[in-house]
């Protein structure tokens, strides 16, 4: 039997596919905000699925706030603006926004914003924190980084040069919070296909950004990185239309 490599996606399950069928059934607006699911006996047969594999895929929904049971009504769809961040990925694929919900280019640019002010906030609290080569880790992801033609790939180890930086500074909170915005940014990736790569100044903006860190200028090294994204995502946000 092959093993598969670790960085392959595990094969789907048959939760896994109910979970996602559902997903897109809501974000894509076929069952919309207030909407009562089919009984579950009813959806079961809909869906090919036994009751227990239903029942799972319908407590993931739960876990990211687009379903509730409600005494009398059964599993009904919670509004659009009570979703968790988790549903990002699949409103990029699926999303048909409604009047007065943005637009998915939008919800990219804004993406964008998100990393930036986490990003930024990061380096204020950590750049203190690391001693003088300390920021190893760091180089070595941003050259795995600057290596990698993969968009979503390059995604991946572009966050991972924050990640490092967190790590060097025992910043746990920050280092999981990065965790969780790095899958939805490798998401976003996906997304926006051709404009996620690495820029021409990427190696020599990170490698002055590391000299600072280890200086402990905290200032300097946030204010460095911030011109750094400002530019970038200026060039990626034109590239998508930005929606002024």
């Amino acid at each position: 039997m092959a093993i598969p490599r670790v960085d392959e996606p595990a094969p789907a399950t048959a939760i896994d596919t109910i979970f996602e069928k559902l997903l897109a059934d809501i974000v894509g607006g076929g069952y919309p905000a207030g909407a009562r699911l089919p009984a579950e006996r009813e959806l079961s047969r809909q869906l090919g699925a036994s009751r227990p594999t239903l029942r799972e895929a319908l407590r993931r929904l739960g876990e990211w706030n687009l379903v509730e049971p409600r005494r009398g009504s059964g599993i009904v769809v919670r509004p659009y603006r009570d979703w968790s961040i988790e549903v990002m990925a699949a409103y990029l694929r699926y999303g048909k926004p409604e009047p007065g919900q943005p637009s998915v280019t939008r919800i990219l640019v804004d993406m964008l914003a998100v990393r930036r002010a986490v990003v930024l906030e990061i380096i204020q609290l950590t750049a203190t924190r690391i001693p003088v080569g300390g920021t190893s880790g760091a180089r070595a992801a941003m050259a795995r980084a600057w290596s990698i033609r993969d968009q979503v790939g390059y995604a991946r180890a572009d966050f991972e040069v924050m990640r490092q930086i967190a790590e060097a500074a025992q910043f746990t909170p920050g280092l999981w919070l990065l965790n969780r915005i790095a899958e939805l940014w490798a998401d976003a990736a996906s997304a926006m296909r051709f404009v996620v790569r690495a820029p021409d100044d990427y190696v020599g903006v990170h490698t002055r950004f590391f000299e600072l860190v280890e200086q402990g200028d905290a200032e300097r090294a946030s204010a460095h990185m911030a011109a750094y994204l400002d530019r970038h995502d200026a060039q990626v946000a034109k590239l998508l239309g930005d929606p002024k």
